[in-house]
């Protein structure tokens, strides 16, 4: 080969894997993007949140001065300093936003949590909604536990359509029904919040190992009338309310 075209090639292949580093592929997406477009209703000005958000922008137009784990690391030192009054910001959605987009990016439950922290906050429902499921093709992430329901076509063929039954937190129960399934192989990722230490996820009476923090997988063939009962030991989350 041409030594000059050899090197051509080898640029190239170099700014691209380059690229691909800089604007990783998500690991999950969220299910809808209604509602969540707060530049839409907050033009460029987004309060404490300002900085972070550049981070958002700079994804969003595939800016070549976008680097992850400075967006990461600059999350870890606002949310390390974060004041509790930050939930009553009227730019909360703006808050949203970044940790949606970590989420949608890493797959780290730390994100998922704060997006719990937020949605006490009712007037922000609509905007955590898109966010409750995320999905990477056939594949489900629970990140929220709220009533929700989504339908979709299996890539192998055939309709799923997959429920979450809860009236978390007044209750610590959460069932999730497979009413829709044609012996479908799903991975299903439960987020286990960090207090909920001792959560029991039970599928045809065989127990899944949990951990506060993280994910529980169950990777199958899912099937028609398939149900996960889920334990979260809710007197965990009322107590570190008080």
């Amino acid at each position: 080969m041409n030594p000059k075209l050899y090197f051509i090639i080898l640029f190239f292949v170099l700014v691209s894997c380059n690229y691909n580093d800089q604007f990783p592929v998500k690991k999950s997406e969220r299910i809808s993007t209604v509602n969540t477009s707060v530049t839409q209703d907050y033009g460029n000005d987004y309060g404490p949140f300002e900085n972070l958000f550049t981070f958002v922008n700079q994804f969003d137009a595939q800016d070549s001065a976008f680097d992850l784990q400075v967006f990461k690391d600059k999350y870890d030192q606002f949310y390390a300093a974060k004041k509790k009054a930050v939930y009553d910001s009227p730019e909360l959605p703006a808050w949203i936003e970044i940790n949606g987009l970590l989420l949608e990016l890493t797959g780290e439950a730390k994100y998922a949590q704060e997006l719990e922290e937020i949605s006490a906050n009712e007037n922000m429902a609509n905007y955590i909604e898109p966010f409750v499921l995320t999905k990477n093709g056939d594949h489900i992430y629970v990140n929220l536990f709220n009533p929700v329901e989504i339908n979709y076509q299996h890539s192998l063929g055939g309709e799923v359509t997959f429920r979450q039954e809860t009236t978390y937190p007044e209750s610590g129960s959460v069932r999730l029904h497979f009413d829709n399934a044609e012996n479908s192989y799903i991975e299903l990722y439960i987020r286990i919040p960090e207090w909920a230490e001792g959560t029991s996820v039970v599928v045809k009476k065989v127990k899944y190992f949990t951990q506060p923090g993280s994910y529980c997988v169950i990777a199958k063939k899912w099937k028609q009338g398939d149900v996960v009962e889920i334990e979260l030991p809710i007197e965990n989350y009322q107590a570190r309310l008080h």
